[in-house]
């Protein structure tokens, strides 16, 4: 009986354990990484627009899906360049590609969210605008 109840224990420590790294992860990037704080600004306009503008709710998923794929490819790019460091300090051709590739993809997936947002939110600004005049 006693073994059941260390493996809840063991699985709630593990559980607040992974909790606590992805906040420090959250947290470092927050304090390093001028980018994440810009699509963090970013994410706030865009969801005090969509209160404003009150957008229908598979627009909030799309936009908010999109936001969270911009956080999640910042997160893993800024993973790879940590290793690439790690790895070596020098000049290197791969460590030089495998940190492009993750900015590309970073700046790729940051295009695909304003595209998004753009399609979401400019009729509702233009219905503004009409509305106003």
């Amino acid at each position: 009986m006693k073994e059941p109840k260390k493996k809840e224990v063991s699985l709630v420590r593990n559980i607040l354990n992974k909790c606590k790294y992805s906040y420090q992860g959250l947290s470092y990037c927050f304090q390093n990484e001028s980018s994440f704080l810009i699509e963090a600004i970013s994410a706030c306009l865009i969801i005090i627009m969509g209160i404003v503008f009150d957008i229908t709710f598979l627009e909030w998923v799309i936009s908010f899906g999109s936001l969270c794929l911009i956080t999640i490819i910042e997160l893993l790019n800024t993973a790879i360049e940590a290793t690439v460091d790690m790895v070596t300090q020098e000049y290197n051709e791969y460590a030089k590609i495998a940190k492009d590739c993750g900015s590309a993809a970073t700046g790729i997936m940051t295009l695909l969210a304003m595209l998004v947002n753009l399609i979401i939110f400019v009729p509702y600004f233009i219905k503004l605008f009409v509305d106003l005049f």
